[in-house]
């Protein structure tokens, strides 16, 4: 499973969790229905923001690992960025290895 579905996973779970909180927040509070309506629609727009801003950086970091571009990386200056999130998913890997096999162990 790619790092960007995992991380997509967790932030609409977090999103959801987050839109369903202020839903019962305000309802709870009493405040008015248009008052409600717009921090719904707030939490709505501030989740869509960040969706779109985590799919373009993935997107440019797939680019960027893709074609193994320094340069690009240097002049985006996410370099450091890019090396550190390629040994992450790395481990993850590995943790993922030895995680199947405890569990394989284990039956």
């Amino acid at each position: 499973m790619k790092l960007w579905d995992r991380v997509q996973r967790g932030m609409e779970a977090g999103f959801d969790a987050a839109i369903a909180a202020v839903h019962t927040i305000t309802e709870k509070a009493g405040e008015g229905i248009e008052l409600t309506r717009l921090r719904r629609e707030k939490a709505r727009l501030e989740t869509q923001v960040t969706r779109r801003l985590a799919e373009l950086g993935n997107k440019v970091f797939e680019s960027i690992s893709a074609s193994q571009n320094d340069e690009l990386a240097k002049q985006l200056g996410v370099k450091e960025m890019v090396f550190d999130i390629a040994q992450d998913e790395a481990r993850m890997v590995d943790v993922d290895m030895r995680l199947k096999k405890e569990m394989k162990d284990r039956e």
